[in-house]
């Protein structure tokens, strides 16, 4: 499979035009001109791992930005054409300018016809082109210098020549240029952090990014150029000579790493570092969660950077947990993060929100909405792009929805608060809540963002709540509060789920339910605009 940078240019009165698309761009179509028009593409990297193809890796093709520049010779009869001499492009504003000095080039079909042409790219005033050679750039190629500092120069070391002929008649022609690497790529993937999970029902293995140590070619050290898409290093290298890579990262523990091999020009090779390393745990309720996506046992010491403790250990998709009421396309949750199947966690502390006096900067509880009798979570119900994708968050005198629902409620709530204002005034409160938390406290990126629980959610939290604030007193967080009695004038927490556009659900962690609520689950109803029911903001994610 190949690889296309698709570039167009049109000569035209000393002005040249060339498009260029990104890494992750196809190109659409091609501008016609009745005068001299160049196309030039990458051909890309030939991917050595992918057995009986050409070029198998879109992600190695070359990005062109803003003041970029190729050079391009024309060759007739074993000499250089006089104005067609190194003459230089560059990309300014995403097109590529003539942008030498030099006289404008007009089409000429008989003389052009019996030229070839030559590109190079990046641009040199001092480059050694020798028309004599089958190759006129072999010289330069043996001669190219690579830098230690492919993290910010990657894209000028990536020595690319092409040559081309003219195609076309007496009005118009064109050059095809197929850029070539003309060096070698050695591309690393690092290991992951392995946590292997003992739990029954099994719980799928859980991933982290290792920590990256330094990077060493041939002894010196050395920055790679790193593409966060694909998660892995490239390393420009010395076609045909034995270039040797070393490395550390930490993992379960520190590691080494050597690399040494010869790559052909224009190849490119994968090296993915094997390390057989797993961490062996239980996964439980009570264990802390920390900032950079690690788990600790609760009978452990109490981490710093913990962020929050674990409530529910296993999958909680809602497709995974109640197959038979949901499908994938029904359950957000694991359509955007489907690596999130592993167990949820509950935040060490409250969200807050402005206070209404001048004294207390922010609150920690408040009433839910800043308006009242107004649904946040019935708009999508007549949303044909939402419809059949989400849940209904409206839970009336029923038994509470099943399965974790709060990230699907989450998002129908963030949606409809940016579509009209009265769905911002029904959880208004509780979004200034959840973005005070959002930025206050950040998430590894294994995990879902902060969301808000549901009634469901909350129940499951209820069912565990002295576990879990064992090892929240053991962070010095906020514990929650355990309230026997009713909502009004009376502590509980907030869920994002809807009992009409009056009433929400909500949990005092105690004793007490709701006649339509589990027997003891702490599930009451509380008025969302109510002076008298003012409740705690507590977040979640899924990890």
């Amino acid at each position: 499979m190949k690889v296309f940078n698709y570039i167009s240019a049109f000569l035209l009165a000393g002005a040249a035009i060339i498009v260029s698309c990104s890494q992750n761009e196809e190109m659409e179509g091609m501008e016609f001109s009745q005068n001299f028009q160049i196309n030039v593409f990458d051909g890309g990297y030939q991917n050595i791992d992918a057995i009986g193809t050409r070029a198998a890796e879109k992600d190695y093709s070359t990005k062109f930005t803003d003041g970029d520049a190729i050079g391009v010779f024309a060759v007739k009869n074993g000499n250089v054409v006089e104005d067609i001499s190194n003459r230089k492009f560059v990309m300014n504003d995403g097109i590529w300018e003539l942008n030498d000095g030099g006289d404008a080039i007009s089409y000429k079909a008989n003389d052009f016809q019996k030229m070839t042409f030559y590109a190079y790219y990046p641009y040199n005033e001092s480059v050694t082109f020798e028309p004599s050679k089958d190759d006129p750039f072999e010289t330069y190629v043996q001669n190219w210098q690579i830098g230690n500092d492919q993290d910010a120069n990657y894209t000028n070391y990536d020595l690319m020549t092409s040559t081309g002929d003219v195609q076309g008649d007496r009005l118009k022609g064109k050059i095809a240029f197929s850029m070539q690497h003309r060096m070698a790529l050695a591309v690393i993937q690092m290991p992951e952090i392995v946590y292997s999970f003992t739990n029954e029902p099994a719980i799928d293995d859980y991933k982290l990014p290792v920590a990256v140590g330094d990077f060493n070619v041939d002894g010196a050290s050395a920055k790679p150029f790193y593409q966060e898409s694909t998660d892995a290093y490239r390393f420009l290298v010395k076609p045909s000579k034995t270039f040797t890579i070393t490395g550390s990262y930490t993992g379960v523990k520190e590691m080494n790493y050597e690399i040494k091999k010869t790559l052909e020009g224009g190849t490119a090779k994968k090296y993915v570092i094997e390390d057989p390393n797993k961490i062996s745990h239980l996964l439980a309720v009570g264990d802390y969660y920390c900032a950079d996506g690690k788990i600790v046992s609760a009978s452990e010491s109490a981490p710093a950077n913990a962020i929050g403790v674990v409530f529910y250990a296993g999958n909680p998709q809602p497709s995974v947990t109640h197959p038979e009421k949901y499908t994938i396309d029904k359950d957000p949750l694991r359509r955007d993060c489907p690596e999130c199947k592993h167990g949820l966690v509950l935040a060490l502390n409250n969200g807050k929100i402005k206070g209404t006096d001048e004294n207390e900067t922010l609150v920690e509880t408040a009433r839910f909405s800043t308006a009242n009798k107004l649904y946040y979570g019935t708009w999508f119900r007549a949303d044909e792009d939402y419809k059949d994708a989400y849940v209904d968050m409206e839970r009336q005198k029923v038994a509470p929805t099943a399965g974790s629902q709060g990230y699907n409620n989450t998002v129908l709530m963030e949606v409809g608060a940016n579509r009209t204002d009265d769905s911002k005034k029904a959880s208004g409160n509780a979004l200034e809540a959840l973005d005070y938390y959002r930025s206050a406290v950040s998430v590894p990126t294994v995990s879902t963002k902060w969301f808000f629980p549901s009634d469901y959610d909350l129940i499951t939290l209820h069912d565990v709540v002295t576990k879990v604030n064992t090892s929240i007193g053991n962070t010095n967080g906020t514990q929650l509060v355990i309230n026997d009695g009713d909502t009004k004038k009376g502590t509980f927490y907030w869920s994002n789920t809807e009992r009409n556009n009056e009433w929400m659900w909500g949990n005092t962690m105690g004793s007490g339910n709701d006649t339509y609520s589990p027997s003891g689950s702490g599930s009451l109803t509380a008025k969302r605009y109510d002076g008298g029911y003012v409740g705690y903001f507590r977040m979640m994610l899924a990890f």
